[in-house]
């Protein structure tokens, strides 16, 4: 009797062994857990402490076109791809106002088609030349080749002016189709800055009117351009080059 007592109590100090060490452990593991948990958190929020803010300094200067050429491209065709969403969101919601608007008889100025919008581009406007001044954004050249418009690619970074050279050959592409009776439409990603250098260019040239006077002709046909442009470097080399009453260099 006295013998299985002894082994009984031993078995349950084993068993209290076991249990003690169980619950140790997984105590220290639980414990170890929270306090990775929180260095882990503690990291995220440092992450994004640093994160947040740079991105929106990065965000501002390319706006403003103050980040260096090199960066500002993979950063636009980034920011491109990231504010796509909301491109197809708004306008959808019918909330980017019009897609394109009329300039002249044969020239139009708007936003990036997508390729749905291409046969209505063709049978509303009958565009048959395209303009595309988007780097982050080559157009959807297989519905352009199926309804035979032709597309001048002149990629510039989002924010960023076309170069006078840009300008002229740009230039150059309208009046050649416009000479044939072809209506044009010049775009970059949202009809204001880049393809708005151009329109103030064309129509500068082609009504023979001052940039001033050309800016407020374009604002009326499309009031989301920038109302700036005529103050723009390039578009006032291009102006001083071929547009002024003193200069008639042909393009």
């Amino acid at each position: 009797m006295n013998n299985n007592n002894l082994n009984n109590n031993n078995n349950n100090n084993n068993n209290n062994g076991i249990l003690n060490t169980l619950i140790t452990t997984t105590t220290s593991t639980i414990y170890n857990g929270v306090v990775d948990t929180t260095n882990n958190n503690t990291a995220l929020s440092r992450f994004l402490i640093f994160f947040i803010p740079l991105n929106i300094i990065t965000l501002y200067l390319f706006f403003k076109a103050k980040l260096p050429i090199s960066f500002a491209k993979y950063y636009g065709r980034f920011f491109h791809i990231c504010s796509f969403p909301i491109i197809l969101l708004f306008q959808f919601a019918g909330l980017r106002g019009p897609h394109i608007s009329k300039i002249d008889e044969h020239v139009y100025l708007g936003a990036l088609p997508m390729y749905w919008d291409v046969e209505n581009m063709v049978s509303h406007h009958q565009i048959k030349a395209i303009v595309n001044l988007c780097d982050e954004y080559a157009g959807p050249r297989s519905e352009y080749q199926k309804y035979d418009i032709d597309q001048l690619y002149i990629p510039v970074v989002d924010h960023y002016e076309p170069s006078i050279k840009d300008i002229k050959v740009a230039i150059h592409f309208i009046q050649h189709h416009v000479a044939q009776g072809h209506k044009v439409l010049i775009h970059c990603k949202a009809g204001r800055g880049r393809s708005g250098a151009i329109a103030i260019c064309w129509v500068a040239l082609s009504r023979g009117i001052s940039l001033e006077e050309a800016q407020k002709y374009l604002i009326e046909k499309r009031k989301k351009v920038r109302k700036h442009l005529y103050r723009q470097k390039n578009i006032i080399g291009f102006y001083d080059q071929f547009c002024s009453n003193n200069n008639n260099n042909s393009l």
